[in-house]
């Protein structure tokens, strides 16, 4: 599987990869950089995504793309509930990510893993909810769908064919 630096395709979105740090529901540095590692294709589709974006001011932040088999297994370790941390990830494959809005409100921060985190969640300001569809409209135009069980974990379908 060849990967690409989201950073070669738009240098526009912010990475932030929360498992490059210790700022991640583990407290521990799980990433060794915070290189930004997705398929050329999904990377591609990122830069529509963030192209789009702008035209509304906004910007896109990445807090996860690819992840290795061994951080996947560390991450199931910790949280056993399939619904949040699967025993296999579109991550590990470059196809999935973990998105927000750069500098909006949203439901939750990343991997809060309770009912807020659910994209039909309502029980919040209209604000986090119009900022949340706006991103979800953004990513499904070009190609991803939005996991059921968290609002920022989109895969990139044109891959799952």
């Amino acid at each position: 599987m060849q990967l690409v630096n989201i950073t070669e395709i738009n240098k526009n979105i912010v990475i932030d990869l929360r498992y490059a740090s210790k700022n991640n529901f583990t407290n521990q540095v799980l990433y060794k950089s915070n290189d930004c590692l997705l398929r050329q294709d999904v990377a591609l589709a990122l830069d529509k995504v963030q192209q789009d974006l702008e035209k509304n001011n906004m910007t896109l932040k990445i807090w996860d793309a690819y992840r290795p088999i061994e951080v996947q297994e560390i991450l199931k370790s910790i949280i056993n509930d399939p619904n949040f941390v699967s025993e296999f990830s579109n991550h590990s494959q470059g196809i999935a990510v973990d998105v927000t809005l750069s500098n909006q409100e949203m439901p939750t921060d990343f991997d809060e893993f309770n009912e807020k985190a659910n994209p039909n969640y309502n029980n919040l300001p209209e604000n986090k909810i119009k900022n949340r569809n706006l991103l979800k409209s953004a990513m499904e135009k070009h190609g991803f769908k939005q996991n059921e069980y968290e609002w920022w974990h989109f895969d990139y379908i044109n891959n799952l064919n």
